[in-house]
């Protein structure tokens, strides 16, 4: 079994509740990049735990493993109590709000503290916005604007973005997006979510989006493994109208044939690709998905992004497009470092240090992984062919217009 497929493995028995077994010369040096990379190493310390003894990783690697459990349960802690505050600002001000991905989707995993998360996506009416914003202030929560109807709310470090609208694919997705607090949600409360098919939708919506614009990760697929799990009666016949009716069909269909793949997925689909050999697709798909943690989704597609949409019709890009990619991936915007580097938020000008502080990180931290990055980007951009590849059987071009 290789790395990749081990690591796959440890997160299925978590999803699976099964205990793992034991794997000869398993590089956890590897494992914990790839666990790093997409945000699940909680998840696999948990299956650590389950392991005999000389199975496990040793030394300051273990403890590596153990002090991001740690951090990952405060976190956990620290986030939902700024989330409760948020939800009993806006409840009590009688604004209806709308909780997507995250925030709603940790709650169907075996341990909701292990699924980590990133700035939670808020919703409010737009006629609301403005009440949104000044309620929020008054309550002590820092809000800064970031373009129309979209602000960044903080409160105890914790990150929440407030909109007016859900994210949507393309035109036909936006119809349905249009109108959240109507037929696809349900609220208690003031508290709104999605509906669980509604949820599946707008979670395959956005990894479609992300697959465009720079790389999905692991923990993605693992969102439709604990919807389809948590929700075994879900009506899949409406669901796949629903994706063909926004013109997603063969994504859906693609990544939840993945999910079962990979986590065993309790659900009766499967799909035969035309005009492919099937078994190779996969293995790109996954591929892609595994090395988004690297290549885009981690590292919020700055980077490779910009390498694959400098690229000719030919997939390949020349020397001065791959440095200048190189450089957005090294230094990125100040608003990217906003969002990983709190100290760069609250003090702007520090945004100077917060790109060193990435510099050498990618060089002393994450050197083999920086590594790996400039030999796709400047030699073989292998990913990057398949890339291409994959957007083009799932029918992911640039026909979608994302909004």
């Amino acid at each position: 079994m290789s790395t990749s497929e081990y690591f796959i493995y440890l997160l299925s028995c978590w999803l699976n509740d099964e205990k793992p077994r034991g794997s000869e010369d398993t590089n956890w040096q590897e494992i914990y990049a790839l666990a790093e990379a997409h945000n699940v190493t909680a998840v696999i310390t948990s299956q650590i735990k389950k392991l005999p003894q000389g199975s496990r990783p040793q030394g300051k690697l273990l403890s590596a493993f153990n002090q991001r459990l740690g951090y990952t349960v405060q976190n956990y802690e620290i986030k939902m109590r700024a989330m409760t505050h948020l939800i009993e600002v806006l409840s009590q001000a009688e604004i209806d709000h709308l909780l997507v991905k995250g925030a709603v989707l940790r709650f169907l995993y075996p341990s909701p503290e292990l699924r980590t998360s990133g700035d939670t996506d808020v919703v409010v009416r737009l006629s609301d916005y403005e009440k949104s914003v000044k309620v929020l202030k008054k309550a002590g929560f820092k809000v800064d604007f970031v373009r129309k109807n979209v602000s960044q709310v903080v409160y105890g470090g914790e990150f929440f973005d407030l909109h007016t609208e859900l994210e949507s694919i393309n035109v036909q997705s936006k119809i349905y997006y249009s109108t959240p607090f109507d037929d696809i949600s349900e609220s208690t409360g003031h508290t709104y979510k999605l509906k669980p098919i509604y949820h599946l939708l707008y979670v395959i919506t956005h990894i479609a989006y992300h697959l465009k614009n720079g790389g999905a990760g692991i923990r993605m697929i693992m969102d439709i493994d604990a919807l389809l799990r948590y929700y075994p009666d879900m009506d899949m016949e409406k669901f796949m109208a629903l994706c063909d009716n926004i013109k997603i069909k063969r994504t859906a269909q693609a990544l939840i044939a993945l999910s079962k793949k990979w986590f065993n997925t309790p659900v009766g689909i499967d799909y035969t690709f035309e005009d492919t050999d099937e078994r190779s697709f996969y293995e790109n798909l996954s591929e892609l998905i595994i090395n988004g943690g690297i290549f885009g989704y981690k590292n919020g597609g700055v980077g490779m992004m910009n390498l694959q949409r400098s690229m000719g019709e030919d997939g390949k890009a020349d020397f001065k497009v791959s440095l200048k990619a190189f450089v957005k991936w090294l230094f990125p915007s100040a608003e990217y470092l906003k969002r990983f580097y709190y100290y760069c938020y609250k003090h702007p000008i520090l945004v100077p240090a917060a790109w060193f502080h990435r510099f050498f990180k990618a060089i002393f931290g994450h050197f083999s992984v920086s590594k790996k990055i400039a030999r796709e980007m400047f030699t073989k951009q292998e990913m990057s062919a398949k890339y291409f590849e994959v957007l083009t059987e799932l029918q992911i071009d640039d026909n979608h217009h994302y909004d």
